[in-house]
């Protein structure tokens, strides 16, 4: 069952770094092609453009560490309980102390994909805004 449990977990950190590399990606691609030299745009006009995305860029690492820490703490706590279901005194205790664990880790891994989806759809609103304005 712990075994289970750490494989579980290991995924779905897999997962939650998988996703803002996509993004990251993504980005440096938006940023060379907005490159002065590409685009006829004026040095200034850019300038101003990559700022703009280079804020983007931090504010959304800042989340993400934030959501990585979130993850973390959770998953120390799942490990913790884990330990103690060798506490247990019966098997109705084990079965009962392993639902909980399978539950918390359904918790954790729901926020951890609600709240990625949410920082998706808000930079991708960011994104286009950027876009539209530099258009």
């Amino acid at each position: 069952m712990i075994d289970m449990v750490f494989e579980a977990f290991r995924k779905a950190s897999e997962s939650t770094m998988q996703m803002p590399l996509e993004i990251y990606r993504g980005w440096t691609q938006q940023m060379l092609s907005s490159h002065p030299m590409a685009t006829g745009m004026s040095f200034d006009w850019t300038r101003a453009l990559q700022r703009r995305w280079s804020e983007l860029v931090v504010e959304t690492l800042h989340k993400h560490r934030e959501s990585l820490d979130a993850a973390y703490r959770s998953g120390i706590q799942l490990i913790e309980q884990t330990f103690r279901v060798s506490d247990a005194k019966s098997s109705e205790e084990v079965r009962r102390m392993s639902e909980e664990l399978w539950r918390k880790l359904l918790d954790v891994l729901k926020q951890q994909s609600e709240s990625q989806v949410r920082d998706f759809q808000n930079w991708a609103a960011r994104s286009i805004d950027i876009q539209r304005a530099s258009a």
